[in-house]
């Protein structure tokens, strides 16, 4: 028989599902390298059974879905996946064709979820995971040295589990999904797009750009999560909630040694402060592809930091400074932790429309 299963015909397929525990069929694929991890947990029960080998039947414990998916040329339409993914909150776009989606996570209260269904897989339509209840633990964007495409980092947690090829966890919708394929003509963030302003408040962020300065840097968000599984008869091992802990969100900055970042009224100056510093930092994204009529493709992030850690780096046979700050909830300039503005061309049919 010829050989199957291979490789470059692996493909990911993901939907914004209208409900927790409501699988649809996936909308739209993704260009992702990573593979999930499906650990049922099974186990050996510690007994004693006259054999120095296992003997008595092994059982299940609750299963542990995870994938860890990158991308190294992020696009304008993936960021929605990854922002709801993390965020929540049942965002969806205004206008259109060229839309855009605005996020605001809250701070003081908690936003729902958004689930998403996961269908991975190869030439081998029989061996597909469909996996569900799909939420981002954590998300991790990088912006290069040398102004390329970011790239993005993503580690997923799911809560139910099932394949076209068991018969104990039947995949339902059938799955793949059939007709999916990766866009041909998305448009790629890249740092050479990009601007960082930094400021005292969020008034003075349009005359705080920073210049000739910034080199790289990465975004990071991570979200504590508490898994709920309660004894309801449905006599599966799926999750039924999931309940929110800690967020944390920092920006880790390498910057080139000028007046602007290190020296006295700097950056550094107010990392190395006796009182920490509020800051206020914009990375701001305007492509040179344009979405609809005279509209760009573009991405803008806002957030109140302190700055927490400084390191020294180099690049080039220059010395560079490495500053990381964690974001703050700031209820009276900014009225939250993060904002994000998308604009690019994913209508929310190709997402999905979550539940409320």
């Amino acid at each position: 028989m010829p050989i199957a299963g291979f490789v470059r015909l692996r493909k990911h397929q993901f939907a914004r599902q209208p409900a927790f525990g409501t699988k649809i069929a996936a909308l739209r694929a993704y260009p992702f390298s990573g593979t999930p991890s499906v650990d049922l947990a099974w186990t050996d029960p510690d007994v004693d059974t006259g054999s120095i080998d296992p003997t008595a039947v092994p059982y299940h414990g609750a299963f542990d879905l995870t994938a860890s998916l990158d991308t190294p040329s992020l696009a304008y339409n993936d960021l929605p996946l990854m922002l709801c993914g993390v965020f929540g909150g049942a965002v969806g776009p205004t206008g259109g064709p060229a839309y855009t989606w605005a996020y605001a996570p809250a701070s003081t209260t908690v936003d729902d979820f958004d689930s998403m269904v996961y269908e991975f897989g190869d030439d081998v339509s029989t061996d597909w995971f469909q996996l569900g209840d799909g939420i981002l633990e954590s998300l991790e964007f990088t912006g290069p040295d040398g102004l390329g495409p970011l790239s993005a980092s993503m580690s997923w947690r799911f809560g139910s589990a099932a394949s076209s090829g068991s018969t104990d966890y039947p995949d339902a919708p059938v799955v793949p999904t059939a007709g999916l394929s990766v866009a041909t003509d998305d448009a790629i963030v890249y740092l050479k797009d990009m601007s960082i302003f930094i400021a005292s408040s969020t008034a003075g962020l349009a005359a705080g750009q920073i210049t000739d300065a910034l080199h790289s840097f990465v975004l990071r968000i991570n979200q504590e999560i508490d898994q709920k599984r309660f004894a309801n008869g449905d006599q599966t091992f799926d999750i039924d909630a999931y309940g929110r802990g800690a967020r944390t969100i920092e920006l880790e900055c390498t910057f080139a040694k000028t007046a602007d970042t290190v020296g006295i009224g700097s950056e550094s100056d107010a990392w190395m402060s006796d009182a920490a510093v509020n800051r206020w930092v914009q990375l701001t994204s305007t492509s040179t592809v344009i979405a609809d009529g005279v509209t760009p493709y573009s991405w803008d992030i806002i957030m109140p930091m302190r700055y927490y850690t400084r390191s020294e780096g180099e690049i080039g046979g220059n010395t560079t400074v490495v500053l990381t700050g964690h974001a703050f909830y700031d209820p009276d300039d900014l009225g939250g932790v993060f904002t994000s503005e998308v604009v690019n061309t994913l209508p929310e049919s190709e997402l999905g429309v979550a539940g409320s």
